[in-house]
């Protein structure tokens, strides 16, 4: 190439270079939305399939931004056996290794209460815990006193079946308590929706259900939240504007079901002592 030519672009070249344009570089972090994933949490994020809820969320919201989605996996234990160790990556977020995470419960004061930095969004999402049996199973958590319920250990179902002096039936994953109901050993499970539609989804064989006509109680109620830092209060306004546009276009509801549970819109009341008590 003629040296005249070479001169003459090196000004343009430059201006690019300072840009961060060049063909083939990636593009720049501002251009990205780096989400937070557990590798191991269906059905919210599973990194063997680069599949589940969050993810779909997570590449729809990227879309509406004009960003490149980028997905920032967290190893963690695939069973907790506690519901405190969901192992959101808090600090994570916190320290600049993601912009966002999807499906923080709220209030803030519980959830980020170890992450003062951190800010929630508007809830975009209701889930709750569900009464699971097999056809027939009665719909009315008052049906259950004194009679055997599958529960996952250290969770607030336990307390609900207390006060309803329901006898608990207590296993270390949502699996096994499904399968407790199907060979009759309790006449039914009280666990987290989520999980539990997503592991029914994959075993039609325990020929279990949601109870028909069961509508949880803001006891067993929780809305989520995608969680950011809070200094970035535009970038949460974005994605909140995001989020409720997929909501309101079904588009939500339906990455939902594909992952095997059911979305309820925004629960005006939710989770509390004062809830939990309300079930004498």
């Amino acid at each position: 190439m003629r040296t005249d030519l070479l001169a003459a672009r090196a000004p343009l070249c430059t201006l690019v270079l300072i840009g961060g344009c060049v063909l083939g570089m990636r593009p720049s972090a501002a251009a990205t939305f780096r989400v937070c994933l557990l590798a191991n949490n269906p059905p919210y994020s599973v990194e063997a399939s680069q599949d589940g809820f969050d993810v779909a969320t997570g590449r729809a919201v990227a879309r509406a931004l004009k960003r490149e989605f980028v997905a920032e996996w967290v190893q963690n234990e695939a069973n907790p056996q506690e519901i405190e160790e969901s192992n959101f990556p808090l600090q994570r977020l916190t320290h600049g290794k993601c912009d966002v995470i999807f499906s923080v419960p709220g209030p803030a004061r519980d959830s980020l209460r170890e992450a003062p930095k951190l800010s929630l969004g508007l809830p975009y999402y209701g889930a709750a815990f569900e009464l699971i049996g097999p056809p027939g199973t009665p719909n009315r958590l008052q049906a259950l006193r004194d009679r055997p319920v599958a529960i996952q250990a250290q969770t607030i179902a336990s307390f609900a079946l207390a006060i309803l002096h329901a006898r608990q039936q207590t296993y270390f994953a949502p699996l096994p308590a499904l399968e407790g109901v199907a060979n009759g050993d309790a006449v039914a499970g009280l666990l987290w929706g989520p999980v539990a539609g997503w592991q029914l989804a994959r075993h039609p064989e325990l020929k279990l259900q949601i109870a028909d006509g069961y509508a949880p109680p803001a006891a067993l109620s929780w809305n989520l939240h995608v969680a950011t830092r809070a200094a970035d209060s535009d970038l949460r306004a974005k994605v909140d504007e995001s989020l409720r546009d997929l909501a309101t276009s079904g588009q939500l509801a339906r990455l939902a079901r594909t992952q095997g549970f059911r979305m309820y819109a925004p629960f005006t009341t939710t989770y509390s002592l004062t809830e939990i008590n309300k079930l004498h």
